[in-house]
């Protein structure tokens, strides 16, 4: 038993980075299918990956800032968990109020960047100029990321949608615009009017944009509406907004340049005197980074803003990729969200009965139940009832979406 625990301590650094680097992939490919999807267990578990991977790697930066042991070839790896924490392109936010909290992690971003200048700090006169020069490189690239993800959340936030008024939609909206009626059109249409969406969005009027709907045919509008409600997710979730502007494709390309010349470095590096383990491990960690750098590449191409953006600067042969890859992430046979409306049995709340009898709506009325017996009144019990178990969800027919 002794020899296991010893084992697992010995290795507990090697654990940590490789769980860290695993809920990364997993964020990343399924932070978007919350756009198509209502499925609780898969809300819960990209819920519990999102929290767990902040956590999983303040606590192996904090790790490797105590153990002095650790800290020979695998404090290579501080910059990796702050690329870590830099988060995914595929979601930067679970819910809304994530966006409001991008100050503490801007907070957060000063602490474990100085947690990692502390480490590197410890170790620079253990390694040769290289290797910190690759570690350097990549401490940049980390924090680079991290800085596109506090600025996406910020962009996000209710402060910052209330304020900016649209005016990155105004400023970026391609003037060129189609007229076939096809499918081809969607994508044209639907970023026309994100302006007024991102009105609606932010609690300003929308009639301009009910007036233009309005004269679309059924069929047609429904898909310019799952569009547009694909991008919007976009904007309020993931790093969208900020790879949309000059300033994000400036810092995206230094952290992506950064990370292929540490690499370079990292080859030509004397790596002998390292245990096998970790050599193995930080090439991981690169050959990860570098197939995350390159999907995220993808979905980047496949957006209809960078779509109408090369079609109308004429680039023909990238726009014609990037319709192949928009027909792949926005086919137009597959529906685009999840096809169920979040709503309140406002009716049966009033009447004290539900229609429903999951286990969840069982545990909600014995919670309901209870906190009515000790005095809470029914208003307070309504409101706590929505935050603690949301809303219910309902197929949406013809006559819903109508």
């Amino acid at each position: 038993m002794e020899n296991l625990t010893k084992q697992i301590l010995d290795w507990e650094i090697h654990l940590l980075v490789l769980i860290s680097f695993g809920l990364q992939l997993f964020l990343f490919f399924t932070g978007g299918l919350r756009r198509h999807g209502s499925n609780r267990v898969l809300r819960l578990s990209i819920w519990i990956g999102y929290l767990g991977a902040d956590m999983v790697a303040v606590y192996a930066l904090g790790y490797l800032s105590r153990h002095d042991g650790a800290t020979h070839g695998s404090f290579f790896w501080a910059p990796f968990l702050i690329i870590h924490l830099g988060g995914q392109d595929t979601i930067t936010a679970f819910a809304m109020e994530d966006n409001n909290l991008w100050l503490r992690h801007l907070l957060n971003l000063v602490v474990q960047v100085a947690l990692s200048i502390y480490v590197f700090w410890k170790s620079i006169d253990k390694h040769s100029s290289e290797l910190l020069i690759s570690g350097i490189l990549l401490f940049v690239a980390g924090s680079v990321k991290y800085g596109e993800r506090i600025w996406s959340l910020k962009s996000g936030s209710f402060e910052s949608l209330k304020s900016s008024a649209g005016n990155h939609y105004k400023r970026r909206l391609p003037e060129a615009i189609h007229a076939n009626g096809c499918y081809s059109d969607a994508p044209w249409t639907s970023l026309q009017s994100m302006i007024d969406v991102f009105h609606i969005f932010s609690a300003r009027p929308g009639e301009r944009y009910m007036r233009q709907q309005g004269a679309m045919q059924p069929k047609k509008l429904l898909k310019v509406l799952e569009i547009q409600l694909g991008m919007m997710y976009d904007d309020l979730y993931t790093k969208a907004h900020v790879l949309r502007t000059k300033s994000g494709i400036i810092l995206r390309g230094i952290s992506q340049i950064c990370l292929v010349v540490a690499f370079i470095l990292f080859l030509t590096t004397d790596r002998q005197n390292y245990r096998r383990a970790n050599i193995v491990i930080t090439f991981s960690l690169f050959a990860g980074s570098f197939f995350l750098e390159a999907c995220a590449a993808f979905i980047f191409m496949m957006s209809p803003w960078t779509l109408a953006w090369l079609e109308a600067r004429k680039h023909e042969k990238l726009a014609r990729f990037s319709w192949f890859l928009f027909t792949i992430g926005w086919p137009e046979k597959r529906p685009l969200w999840s096809n169920v409306v979040g709503q309140c049995n406002l009716f049966g709340w009033l009447e004290g009965q539900d229609i429903s009898r999951s286990c969840n709506q069982l545990v909600r009325n014995m919670i309901t139940q209870l906190v009515t017996l000790v005095g809470v009144k029914k208003d307070k019990v309504f409101s706590m009832r929505m935050v603690m178990f949301g809303t219910e969800y309902i197929k949406a027919d013809k006559v819903t979406v109508s």
